[in-house]
C-alpha cells in the first residue's frame, strides 16, 4: 500500500504543476491586459511589463472612459446609406441583443430537436442524427463565397433577424449533448405523465426540460459565450451591425480614432471581457451546485 501511494506520487505532483501552468497561462495575460489598460501611451512603450506611472503619467482609469466615449469604427452600407461611426456603446448594445437573442433560438432549437430524436423513434430522427455526424466529420472548405451568395438569394444578408433564424439550424456539438442527455434520462417519468393525461408537450417543457437544466444553462452559458466573442459573423455577415468583438478587431487598424495606442486597445480588451466575468459570476454558483446535484443523481 506505501509502495503503491509513493509511485503515484511523482505523477501527483507532475499533474499539480501542469495544472498550476496551466492556470498561470489563464490569469496573467489578463492582468498584464489589466495593467496595461492603466498607462498612458508613453508609460506602456518605455515600460510594457512594469506597474503604470513608473516613467511617465500614473493609474489612468480615465482610459476607459476615453474609449467608451471616443472609440469608434467606420461602418458602410450597400443600400445607399451615407457611411456612419458607430461607437462602442452601441456596439455592446448591438453584441447583447444579437447573443442574448441567439443563444435563446439556439439553445431551443437543439434541446427540443434533440430530445425528439432521442425520445421518438421515427425515420426522420435517424436520417438526422446520420446528418449532424457527417457534417462534424466532413470538412466544408471554402464555402463562404455560397453561403455569402445564398444569404443574398434568401434576404438573410446583413440582416440580424435572418441571421438569428439561420443559426438555429446550426446543429453538431450541442445537438449531440442534449441528445445524450435525453438518452439518459429514464421514460418512465413520461410514461407515468401520461398515464395522468399530460400532452407530449407539456411531458417535454415541465419534466423531461428541468431534469436536464444542467445541461441547458451549461450550453446557454458557453454558447452566449461563443457569440458574444465572434467577430468573423460581424465582420463577413453583418457588415451594417457592427458588434463590440468586430469593433475590438477593427480598432486594431483604425488610423482616424480620437484614441489609438496599445493602452487603449488593451482598455477595450477589459470592456470587452467584462461582460463574461459578471456572467460567469453570477452563475458560477448555480451552474457547481447543479453539477454537483447532477453528480449524486446520476
Amino acid at each position: 500500500m506505501v509502495k503503491e501511494k509513493i509511485s503515484r506520487q511523482p505523477f501527483a505532483v507532475l499533474f499539480l504543476v501542469l495544472l498550476i501552468l496551466y492556470c498561470l497561462s489563464l490569469i496573467v495575460p489578463f492582468i498584464w491586459v489589466l495593467i496595461s489598460s492603466l498607462k498612458t501611451r508613453v508609460d506602456f512603450i518605455l515600460n510594457p511589463f512594469g506597474l503604470p506611472g513608473k516613467y511617465h503619467g500614473g493609474w489612468e482609469f480615465r482610459n476607459y472612459i476615453d474609449v467608451f466615449e471616443k472609440m469608434f469604427i467606420k461602418v458602410s452600407y450597400s443600400d445607399g446609406r451615407a457611411p456612419r461611426n458607430v461607437y462602442l456603446p452601441e456596439m455592446f448594445l448591438n453584441s447583447f441583443v444579437y447573443s442574448i437573442a441567439c443563444t435563446f433560438v439556439t439553445t431551443l432549437s437543439h434541446c427540443v430537436t434533440a430530445y425528439v430524436v432521442a425520445k421518438y423513434k421515427f425515420f426522420f430522427g435517424k436520417v438526422l442524427y446520420s446528418t449532424v455526424i457527417v457534417t462534424m466529420i466532413i470538412p466544408i472548405v471554402g464555402n463562404l463565397p455560397s453561403m455569402i451568395n445564398l444569404m443574398n438569394n434568401i434576404g438573410f444578408y446583413d440582416n440580424v433577424l435572418g441571421l438569428i433564424i439561420m443559426k438555429a439550424s446550426f446543429t453538431g456539438t450541442n445537438f449531440l449533448i442534449f441528445y445524450a442527455t435525453f438518452k439518459g434520462i429514464s421514460w418512465e417519468y413520461a410514461e407515468a405523465a401520461f398515464i395522468d393525461g399530460a400532452s407530449h408537450a407539456r411531458v417535454m417543457f415541465t419534466i423531461m426540460l428541468p431534469l436536464a437544466k444542467v445541461t441547458i444553462l451549461a450550453l446557454s452559458l458557453m454558447t452566449f459565450i461563443g457569440i458574444w466573442n465572434d467577430w468573423q459573423t460581424s465582420m463577413i455577415y453583418l457588415p451594417s451591425f457592427p458588434m463590440a468583438a468586430y469593433g475590438l478587431y477593427a480598432f486594431q487598424f483604425s488610423k482616424v480614432n480620437a484614441v489609438s495606442g496599445t493602452n487603449y486597445l488593451m482598455a477595450a480588451c477589459a470592456l470587452v471581457v467584462l461582460p463574461i466575468l459578471l456572467l460567469f459570476i453570477a452563475f458560477r454558483n448555480k451552474l457547481m451546485g447543479a453539477v454537483a446535484v447532477g453528480g449524486l443523481k446520476g
